[in-house]
């Protein structure tokens, strides 16, 4: 019964993971990386501001990519050829919710400069589950909900846990000086 009802509760997360994947890698990349290219090419939207700002580069996006597809990959491994968790069925999930979550970061930063917040700002709620509303938008696009969750429960349920996720490991990242900004 316990072990039932934490595998219940965990395999949504796990499921959604590669996107907590892709979303927290690039922040390690520009701790090691000086030279990086704005994803925006620094330029400026109509309203005069950056269209995403310096903290989106290229470099960012395409390593959170490659290791969020490596993560899935991983996953995906244990899933279809040990034949454990059955969460995937085919490679096209993993990409969707990586880029999902890739883009929803982005929108998260096209957003805040139009608001006027300035980089490494928060936008509450938005920054800690933009980027797994998308990654979930984006799978759905293409496949059933997953795990006979209806995606509403499943949004709502990966969303709350994402918030308190996303908290944690910036205070903790924050603390390690891996991020200026404890949020």
């Amino acid at each position: 019964m316990v072990n039932e009802l934490i595998l219940a509760y965990s395999l949504p997360l796990v499921f959604i993971s590669p996107a907590y994947a892709a979303n927290a890698s690039p922040l390690f990349l520009s701790n090691i990386t000086k030279k990086l290219h704005p994803l925006d090419f620094n330029k400026n939207f109509f309203d005069g501001q950056r269209i995403l700002g310096d903290g989106k580069t290229i470099e960012g996006t395409i390593f959170g990519f490659a290791i969020g597809m490596i993560y899935f990959t991983i996953f995906f491994f244990f899933d279809t050829y040990m034949n454990i968790l059955h969460l995937y069925s085919n490679y096209l999930e993993g990409l969707l919710i990586v880029s999902g979550a890739l883009v929803g970061d982005i929108v998260g930063s096209f957003v805040k400069r139009r608001l006027k917040i300035r980089q490494g700002d928060s936008l509450p709620v938005f920054d800690q589950i933009g980027f797994i509303v998308f990654a979930y938008s984006f799978y759905l696009l293409f496949f059933s909900p997953p795990l006979n969750i209806y995606p509403v429960d499943f949004i709502i349920y990966v969303s709350l846990i994402t918030f308190f996720i996303h908290i944690l490991t910036n205070l903790a990242a924050y603390k390690f000086g891996i991020k200026s900004t404890p949020y």
